[in-house]
Formats: structure tokens, sequence, C-alpha cells
């Protein structure tokens, strides 16, 4: 089983948003058992919730992230097959403090050929949630194209 990780600041809006559209659309192909799933943040308040607007925002998507608790991204998680960060700077993060991470991190945009970066909605209306809900589901149907190529 492959394990795919997403990293942004504090696990409660970006990164927890990917988890659960990913898992979601793992789901819906019925290849929920060929990736394992995961979210955590560089600066991460473990155990913190969802932020509301995240919560909002998948529920709109079927999603229930009640439940959702925070990780603070360690050096465990570099036993991933792929770690996905929302920003060049989370993934500068990561390599500079955990170099054995080359080569396995990348920025999500980077991954699907965009490099683009999704910016933090975080202390913002529900409707910049919305816009990055879309951004990631957009992104993430080219992760399963890649992924299901490799």
């Amino acid at each position: 089983m492959k394990r795919v990780v997403f990293v942004c600041t504090g696990n409660t809006c970006r990164s927890s948003m990917a988890e659960a559209l990913f898992r979601k659309m793992l789901q819906d192909l019925g290849k929920q058992d060929e990736i394992q799933v995961e979210s955590y943040g560089i600066a991460a308040v473990e155990g913190q919730p969802a932020s509301e607007y995240a919560r909002k925002v998948m529920e709109m998507e079927g999603i229930d992230l009640k439940g959702h608790k925070a990780r603070q991204f360690r050096e465990e998680v570099l036993d991933a097959d792929l770690i996905l960060t929302m920003t060049q700077s989370h993934k500068d993060y990561i390599v500079n403090r955990f170099p054995k991470a080359k080569g396995k991190v990348f920025l999500l945009g980077e991954f699907v050929g965009d490099y683009s970066e999704i910016s933090d909605p975080f202390g913002q209306g529900i409707e910049v949630y919305e816009k990055v809900a879309k951004e990631l589901k957009e992104k993430m149907s080219k992760i399963l194209e890649r992924l299901e190529k490799n």
C-alpha cells in the first residue's frame, strides 16, 4: 500500500481538506485499499479540530471533518511514499529539517506540473475555503492520474 501525506501549516484547513478529498476520491474509485492518506502541519497544535469553514465546505462535498485532529509533522512521517505540501516554504522546511525527505517531498502543484501554491484560507470567509477546495479537487484528479501511471 502506498502512503500519501499532505502538509500545510496548522493541519486545520488545507491539508485536512486535501486528505479528506483525496480519501473520498479513492473510495469513489474503489481504490481506498491501495493508498493510505494522511495529513500533518509543520506548526500544528496537536488535537486541534479542522476549522469551522473547512468543516462546512467539506460537508458540501459529503465529507465529515468533525473528527479531524491536527497532527504535527515529525520524522516518522518520512516513511511515506509521497509528501505533498501546499507551499514552497512548507517543502523547503521539510527538506531542510529532514534532508532524507528529498526526492519524496513535492509542492502539490509541482507534482502535477503547474507549480502553483495553495494559499492559506485561515481567517478568511467561506468563499475562500470553497475556492481552495475547488483548487484541491482539480489537483487531486491529476495526482490520481499520475499515481496510476507509475
